[in-house]
């Protein structure tokens, strides 16, 4: 059974659209981008100004692999979910995603079915043959929302990164690699 709908350059899924970004969505983006609760966790600094979350929403609102995160039910923006390079590998096919849920939409299963489709898109749309993710050790929440989407670990990189805070991370790293991906839905 497909868990995703592809068309018009949206990601729909039973409970969620990933769409792209529209002008109207400025003050949700803004909800989002500006707490710090959510933002440091996921290794970005807070948006403190409105200037700030402006710039970074013009970068976003022309990033083709930028999706909002829309409720269908509602068409309530509550998240932002991007494919990245990856990083750690070179002249690899491969992709990595970010995410950040509004604080008060945690706990709902928004970001596990958001991510299962951007999986699935990568790799039977995109073609990828690697999807890197990786969190923050401590951040428990994005450590079960990727094992739960079926990333395997593929180490920790210690002192990895100065976040923002001043705080140094070790960094948790995990794949999933095209073999191991259609070898599971069969």
């Amino acid at each position: 059974m497909r868990l995703f709908r592809w068309m018009r350059g949206e990601l729909e899924t039973p409970r969620l659209i990933l769409r792209r970004w529209k002008r109207q969505d400025f003050d949700a983006y803004m909800s989002i981008v500006s707490d710090p609760q959510v933002m440091i966790p996921a290794g970005c600094r807070p948006a403190e100004t409105l200037q700030a979350a402006a710039a970074a929403f013009s970068r976003d609102l022309h990033n083709e692999d930028c999706f909002a995160i829309a409720v269908k039910a509602t068409g309530e923006v509550v998240g932002r979910i991007k494919y990245q390079s990856d990083l750690r590998r070179f002249q690899v096919n491969s992709l990595s995603v970010g995410y950040e849920l509004r604080r008060d939409c945690w706990g709902r299963g928004y970001m596990p079915e958001a991510l299962r489709a951007m999986v699935t898109h990568a790799f039977e749309q995109k073609k990828v043959d690697v999807m890197a993710i990786s969190h923050y050790a401590g951040n428990f929440r994005s450590q079960r929302v990727i094992e739960k989407c079926g990333f395997k670990l593929e180490g920790v990189v210690p002192w990895a990164c100065r976040r923002c805070d001043g705080q140094i991370c070790d960094d948790v790293c995990y794949s999933i690699l095209r073999a191991d991906y259609f070898a599971e839905r069969q």
